[in-house]
């Protein structure tokens, strides 16, 4: 086998080294080669690219049906900065400025190449030890394996790159970044690994179009149109974006200025503005490399930019609306169980409590402080329990009915006593119209709500305290804003166990002084030690019950 050189001056191989540097990843690297065998086909061919990626011996073969090169082509292929034949000749494309050639030095050390063009074949080798040992004023030998040698192959070209040095090659990645960039290429067929490549644009829930038509941007870009797709899941990076294109052709996609955005990752599109690639301005709109990222210096670009940019943003805070609303929704249903569940605790300890006090005051004889307290008992617990106000027990009027507590008559001073007269209470001297009177009063009041307890969550304000007890409501209210409870919502949410377990410890809490605030409020207590007495002891018996939330 002979071996020539195709001589190629230092400072062409300074910039291949330059513009290899733009190419980090493999799916860039295996895309650059995969596009050329889609775009420079025959007349009537339908393209097909097989990739191989071999992890094991660090290679990558990228072989096609293209139309292939001649040695004339090979030479302009090598040609760092040279113009795009197909372009010059009106022919729409990726290329700019044939930099082909240097996406394999990104990632690896050797480029072999094996095309062929109408019966002939070339094959060439390019090695970057051979790049980074030329000096200024050498020429770097391009090995040509083979020129032109006659053959019976189909036209195609095949590409390998040698001494990858990536510490691993991440196929699903390629299949994904090839996916995204053949969804506008008619009948393109690529295969990597013996798995085909298949487009499938991800589910959305909605697009929005936005045209240039009658705007400020018309002048500049054209009459077009942005389409914005809300998916209904985060997408793949590869999706993510609005896709850039020009005659159809991909280049760049961008979240102008809404990267890293809550839920900028459900946003994709496409926006075609055909000025884009026939644009000669003094600033280029692309760079060198494959690197699908527009130069923002570009008045056109710069444009398209601005154009974008507000219609994102605009739609992504609707879906962070939307969300918010969703969230706020599902959240306040949460709460809510949450809430009955600590009321549930509440009112079972709460009814313990009333049967228990009323059991003991039972059996204690005599002593009017005890038949008080029974009574006031009796009333918080008929008022809870069956739903009524608390009016009557923070005013000290009780109002006796057969089913509560009555007190034993004195004894009748009289000589001759009548057992059979009571002296009647108060409340039994009302009448009939008196106490529908006060009911309906006190019904008219009251907000609609069964009886027993009741525990709600409310956006209260930091500067409140945690919880609230409301008399007339006989509802406790979590201040979700309190600072330590906000704080340990923030953590985890409230189905975090630090947030639920706070939630418990201050209704309880609240619940326990609220207890001893209805037998306060009905003069029960002679000690000034008692309620602190009565708090503690119904937070050590109601904090049984929920010690399940403490369990490992």
């Amino acid at each position: 086998m002979s071996v020539s050189a195709l001589k190629v001056t230092s400072h062409v191989a300074r910039d291949l080294l330059q513009s290899a540097a733009l190419f980090k990843t493999e799916q860039n690297v295996v895309w650059e080669y995969v596009s050329n065998g889609l775009q420079y086909i025959d007349p009537g061919t339908q393209p097909v690219v097989n990739v191989e990626v071999d992890a094991k011996a660090h290679k990558i073969v990228i072989e096609d049906n293209g139309r292939g090169m001649t040695a004339a082509d090979l030479r302009r292929y090598f040609q760092m900065h040279g113009e795009n034949t197909d372009r010059k000749a009106g022919r729409a494309g990726r290329g700019m400025f044939g930099t082909g050639k240097s996406a394999a030095f990104g990632i690896g050390t050797t480029l072999r190449l094996t095309t062929v063009r109408n019966g002939k074949r070339s094959k060439v080798e390019l090695e970057r030890k051979d790049i980074e040992a030329a000096d200024d004023g050498d020429s770097i030998p391009v090995k040509v394996l083979e020129e032109e040698v006659p053959t019976r192959e189909p036209n195609g070209t095949r590409i390998e790159i040698e001494g990858i040095y990536l510490k691993k090659l991440d196929i699903g990645a390629i299949v994904r970044h090839v996916e995204r960039h053949i969804a506008r290429w008619p009948n393109a067929g690529v295969v990597v690994n013996r798995q085909e490549c298949n487009v499938v644009e991800p589910s959305y829930s909605s697009a929005k179009e936005f045209p240039t038509k009658g705007t400020p941007f018309e002048a500049l870009l054209g009459d077009t149109k942005l389409i914005v797709k809300i998916a209904q899941a985060p997408l793949e990076p590869e999706w993510q974006g609005i896709a850039i294109l020009s005659d159809t052709v991909w280049h760049s996609t961008s979240l102008a200025g809404c990267e890293n955005k809550p839920f900028a990752s459900h946003i994709f599109g496409e926006i075609d503005v055909e000025r884009l690639s026939k644009d000669n301005s003094l600033i280029p709109a692309f760079d060198m490399s494959r690197s699908m990222q527009l130069n923002p210096k570009n008045e056109l670009v710069a444009a398209i930019f601005a154009f974008i940019g507000p219609h994102i943003e605009s739609v992504r805070r609707e879906i962070e609306k939307a969300d918010r609303e969703r969230r706020r929704e599902r959240d306040n249903q949460k709460l809510q169980q949450e809430a009955s569940e600590i009321a549930r605790i509440i009112n079972q300890d709460f009814d313990a409590w009333h049967k228990q006090v009323q059991s003991t005051m039972a059996k204690v004889p005599g002593g009017k402080d005890k038949i008080e307290k029974a009574k006031a008992v009796a009333e918080i617990g008929e008022a809870i329990v069956k739903g009524d106000e608390f009016s009557a027990v923070a005013t000290n009027e009780v109002t006796t009915t057969e089913s509560e507590y009555v007190p034993d008559p004195e004894p009748n001073p009289s000589p001759n006593p009548d057992p059979t007269q009571v002296e009647p209470t108060p409340a039994l001297e009302r009448s009939a119209e008196e106490t529908e009177t006060k009911a309906k009063t006190r019904n008219k009041s009251r907000p609609s709500a069964g009886g027993g307890f009741h525990v709600d969550f409310r956006n209260m304000g930091a500067d409140e305290p945690r919880a609230k007890y409301v008399h007339d409501e006989r509802t406790i209210y979590i201040n979700l804003d309190h600072p330590q409870i906000a704080n340990a919502k923030s953590i985890g949410g409230i189905e975090d166990i630090a947030f639920r377990r706070l939630s418990y410890e201050v209704a309880f809490s609240e619940y326990a002084i609220a207890l001893a605030s209805e037998l306060a409020a009905a003069e029960q207590y002679i000690d000034i030690n008692d309620p602190i007495f009565d708090i503690r002891d119904t937070l050590n018996r109601i904090s049984r019950s929920a010690a399940g939330l403490y369990k490992a």
